[in-house]
């Protein structure tokens, strides 16, 4: 009977366990890629979950048809909310298919982003467009359940300990 319990407890700590490394490794709302004509576009987030009020660092990663970053390529940035545009980043010059962007969201919810990319070879403009969602709280909501999981792990543990010993001590004396 006592080994019931036993069996149990990894499975528990399991999933808390595998549910950070998870989000760590998964990150859930802020990365995409979009490929339009000869080129993809790629961006994400750092952190991982973009939190209002806190400074969030848009990556951008451009590559070619060969999916090789671009070596040169010129990219502009809007940024909407709820259809108000609330940040503009006018085209710029950017090497090594990167371009690391700063920029701090004052409002929870879904901010589109939209990338307008200047094609050298056709002399055109692509636009493409994602979504980064912003939570006020959401860092602080995972930190918590995850003590409070971790927590109830070890109380369980615990409780099994001390019932364990308690049981012995009754069989030991009798």
């Amino acid at each position: 009977m006592r080994k019931r319990f036993y069996l149990l407890l990894p499975i528990y700590l399991s999933f808390f366990i595998g549910l950070g490394i998870y989000e760590i490794i998964h990150p859930p709302f802020s990365t995409d890629s979009s490929r339009i004509g000869d080129y993809e576009v790629q961006v994400g987030t750092t952190p991982p979950v973009p939190e209002v009020g806190k400074d969030t660092t848009l990556h951008f990663l451009v590559l070619d048809q060969n999916e090789n970053p671009v070596d040169n390529f010129r990219m502009g940035v809007q940024i909407y909310y709820n259809d108000e545009i609330v940040g503009t980043f006018p085209p710029a010059n950017h090497d090594y298919g990167k371009w690391d962007l700063d920029y701090t969201f004052k409002e929870p919810g879904n901010h589109v982003i939209r990338a307008s990319l200047v094609d050298f070879k056709n002399g055109g403009t692509l636009s493409y467009t994602f979504n980064v969602g912003v939570l006020n709280f959401y860092m602080n909501v995972f930190t918590y359940l995850i003590i409070a999981g971790l927590s109830g792990a070890g109380g369980i543990v615990i409780a099994i300990i001390l019932f364990q010993k308690k049981l012995w001590f009754k069989k030991s004396k009798t």
